[in-house]
């Protein structure tokens, strides 16, 4: 909280996650990888030779380490380094004079015995912690969940606390995505536990998201969904969470949480003020998400969320999607123009693309739920829309331009298959395999079953 960390939020959490880890005695775990993904928020996919951010990180935590001790932390008797070249910090006492004063030579002597003694016990205090000796409260750290009783574990898998919750829907244990994520969501040092419950019977007992202080005492909850109409139709709150991000927003944490109606096609992105759990933004989405990443993509410094999604409301298989959005939220310009293709649930989108349907999967009602989706050490998204006989891959930039297209190598056979079979009139043609390379943008969510978006994809 001084003066010198107190603006910088990011660098507290780099801190006191090496500095937590180097206590419980996990300093081979203190890797750049393992530090991206935990501290600054990177996926899988991060690599260490195309983005730098922990190497500058490191090198702005020395610099604000220097700052603090030749200022708010003069008199600190530990003193924290983090020498060049690694991400273990190194602790000292900080050394006593031992010059006294000649003309007040008790108090002078007293002084310094009474400091030297301190900076010897906190040093021994916090050596004899670290190896163990002296007792601590078990960290949050990892989880097991029986049921619905969630057992909360700390790094060296010793209990911490427990939590026993009303029994969990069928849907729980496919459909819930993220269903327990442990993480200091306020920056505060101490890692929190957010919780996705779903109840029996969902239609009357809607999911909910809960936050637990380190200690398992209950901070907020927060119920998703609310009564929505969307294109005339009535949609009631029962929603079930999904994925769970921490985010940064304004150069502080929020909560991204993104839901799904338990029946239909609506899902629900909503932001969190971690503190309270307080709804600052949502987002709303015709169809279901089945993914979700947080990348920089456009190279502005803050990171997007990028998901894929189904759009789908009504009837009908729908389109393949993908949609970017700015932290927080953006809202739609009351006079935006949307042309003849409106948003079906109210936009806000910061860039958004349907895939085309492929004839096969029309012809075998296969639904076009995107089967892999990632972005790669180049920075382009990469996208894999299903069909039968293996589907096609997208390559896209940040702006869900398609940059390269690939078919799988029995997507033609089976176009051929249905052919003969009489199940579709034409053959694959250079054509079609071109208009299937077609992506196309809207300012916002239309309606993925609309019949005149047939027009972008003529085969």
């Amino acid at each position: 909280m001084s003066a010198e960390f107190a603006p910088a939020k990011r660098l507290q959490r780099f801190l006191a996650f090496v500095v937590d880890r180097s206590l419980k005695g996990e300093q081979t775990a203190l890797k750049e990888y393992g530090i991206a993904l935990a501290v600054f928020d990177r996926d899988e996919s991060f690599d260490t030779r195309t983005d730098t951010i922990v190497r500058v990180q490191a090198r702005r935590l020395r610099q604000q380490l220097g700052e603090y001790y030749r200022g708010t932390g003069s008199d600190d008797p530990i003193i924290i380094n983090l020498p060049k070249g690694s991400y273990v910090p190194v602790f000292g006492a900080r050394e006593v004079p031992t010059v006294v004063d000649a003309q007040r030579p008790g108090r002078r002597t007293w002084m310094l015995l009474v400091g030297a003694a301190t900076t010897l016990a906190v040093a021994a205090s916090l050596v004899l912690w670290q190896v163990g000796i002296l007792p601590r409260r078990p960290a949050p750290y990892s989880w097991v969940l029986e049921g619905s009783v969630l057992k909360v574990l700390d790094a060296h898998e010793r209990f911490c606390w427990q939590k026993r919750f009303p029994p969990f829907d069928g849907l729980y244990a496919s459909q819930v995505v993220d269903k327990v994520l442990i993480q200091d969501i306020d920056a505060d040092g101490r890692n929190e536990v957010l919780v996705n419950i779903l109840p029996e019977r969902p239609a009357a007992n809607p999911g909910s998201l809960l936050c637990f202080e380190y200690d398992g005492q209950l901070r907020w909850k927060f119920r998703y969904g609310s009564v929505k109409v969307f294109a005339g139709r009535k949609f009631e709150p029962s929603y079930m969470g999904r994925f769970l991000r921490v985010v940064q927003a304004g150069g502080k944490p929020h909560v991204l949480a993104v839901a799904g109606h338990y029946l239909w096609h609506p899902s629900q992105f909503v932001l969190l003020e971690p503190g309270s759990g307080r709804l600052l933004a949502d987002y709303w989405h015709p169809g279901a998400v089945y993914d979700l990443r947080l990348h920089d993509v456009d190279r502005d410094g803050k990171e997007e969320a990028i998901f894929v999604a189904i759009n789908n409301p009504g009837e009908g298989l729908g389109h393949a999607a993908v949609g970017i959005l700015k932290i927080p939220f953006s809202k739609p310009h009351p006079a935006q123009d949307f042309g003849r293709f409106p948003p079906v649930t109210g936009g806000g989108e910061h860039a958004y693309a349907l895939f085309p349907l492929p004839d096969q999967s029309r012809v075998m009602g296969m639904l076009p739920i995107v089967s892999r989706f990632d972005v790669d050490s180049f920075n382009r998204i990469v996208v894999q829309v299903p069909s039968p006989g293996g589907g096609i891959v997208y390559y896209l930039d940040y702006r869900l331009n398609v940059l390269e297209y690939h078919f799988a190598d029995g997507f033609a056979p089976m176009h051929e298959r249905l052919y003969k079979q009489g199940l579709l009139n034409h053959w694959l043609t250079p054509a079609e395999t071109a208009a299937l390379g077609r992506v196309v943008h809207f300012p916002a969510a239309p309606d993925g079953n609309a019949p005149e978006l047939d027009e972008f994809w003529r085969f």
